[in-house]
């Protein structure tokens, strides 16, 4: 049986106390590599020589489908071929975009898992948002900027309309 003053002391106990510190826990396989940082990097480095060559792939398939289509060819066998290049470019475009997108999720995966176990995690992501708090500042300085711009311009509309008038007089005078 409890004591009834022993609920308070816990309440006071808790407040007190040096909250626990939570990790995220990960599960590393070290059966297939002895450091799973170094395969990580590895694995992002592998990725990225892919995600170059697809892209390059990609801007050759756009260049394909962009020059089959300024081609000029009038008669039947050149159309029908023209219409093949066309179609075969477009699905090889829509295929490297997706494969494309594929890649760069797996690395922001990638980057992630190794920014956790490097401990960057936090640094990066307070590194982003100073930059979306810095672009956000920009854009409400440049809106600023202009909206008083505009108003000056309203303001000085009525000085700038009697110096022309006074000018048109004089001009009209002569």
């Amino acid at each position: 049986m409890q004591r009834p003053g022993t609920n308070h002391l816990r309440l006071i106990q808790g407040i007190f106390s040096r909250p626990k510190k939570v990790v995220a826990l990960q599960r590393i396989d070290l059966s297939r590599n002895a450091d799973p940082i170094q395969s990580l990097q590895a694995r992002l480095e592998s990725l990225e020589r892919q995600i170059g060559e697809t892209s390059r792939a990609l801007i050759q398939a756009q260049a394909v489908s962009v020059r089959s289509m300024f081609s000029g060819s009038s008669d039947f066998l050149g159309g029908v071929q023209k219409k093949i290049v066309e179609s075969s470019a477009r699905n090889s475009v829509s295929w490297h975009q997706t494969r494309l997108l594929e890649m760069t999720q797996e690395r922001r995966e990638l980057q992630d898992q190794l920014d956790r176990l490097t401990g960057q995690v936090w640094p990066k992501r307070v590194r982003r948002w100073l930059l979306w708090a810095g672009i956000g500042a920009a854009l409400i300085v440049a809106c600023t900027i202009f909206i008083m711009g505009l108003f000056t311009a309203l303001y000085l509309l009525p000085i700038w309309g009697t110096l022309l008038l006074v000018l048109f007089l004089f001009q009209r005078k002569r």
